[in-house]
């Protein structure tokens, strides 16, 4: 396949996955995360791992996965949280690094002009370290967002990626946390 249809079949994959989440949204849910998980043995925890750090190319949130990894491994709650901090390194640096993958950079230029002009100009601030840290641990917007317009923005990675790691690892904490206890009240 050439190079240049690339773009065409990543969207398509992307469509078809957000198509099958708006029929049967209970695919990304935590618990179906977690039976899938439970269901695959030995093999569960690399899984996760694989799907931790890849769920970024598919614009999937991470929030399901730290609850279903909490869940379905109780008893490596520090386990799950390097591999949720590595999911949200390996995420932002895919969307940072490659805003124009599949075109989202044109979309949302068009789409959105003066919000990403805002956010532009806020990331080339003094305040570009709170803008992220809070947007990170906002639990209701998504933190590739903000990835993205850092990298459209020419903000240096090392300056994205600490407070990125500041807003959102005491939130993946929470969650790690709440879905321990979820795992073990299940598990009753």
């Amino acid at each position: 396949m050439p190079l240049r249809h690339i773009n065409t079949v990543w969207l398509a994959i992307v469509a078809i996955v957000l198509l099958m989440l708006l029929v049967n949204p209970e695919l990304v849910s935590r618990e179906s995360i977690s039976e899938f998980l439970s269901g695959l043995g030995t093999l569960a925890l690399l899984v996760y791992i694989l799907v931790s750090l890849t769920r970024a190319a598919l614009m999937i949130p991470s929030t399901p996965f730290v609850l279903a990894g909490a869940i379905s491994f109780p008893d490596m709650p520090i386990v799950v949280w390097i591999i949720s901090a590595a999911g949200v390194v390996v995420g932002a640096f895919l969307v940072y690094s490659f805003p124009s993958f599949g075109s989202y950079d044109e979309y949302l230029e068009e789409k959105y002009p003066d919000k990403i002009a805002f956010l532009k100009e806020k990331m080339q601030g003094n305040y570009a370290f709170w803008i992220i840290a809070g947007w990170a641990f906002f639990p209701l917007v998504p933190t590739d967002a903000v990835c993205y317009v850092a990298g459209m923005a020419k903000m240096s990675y090392k300056k994205m990626i600490i407070p990125l790691l500041v807003g959102q690892l005491p939130l993946a904490t929470v969650y790690i946390f709440l879905g321990t206890e979820i795992g073990e009240w299940l598990r009753l």
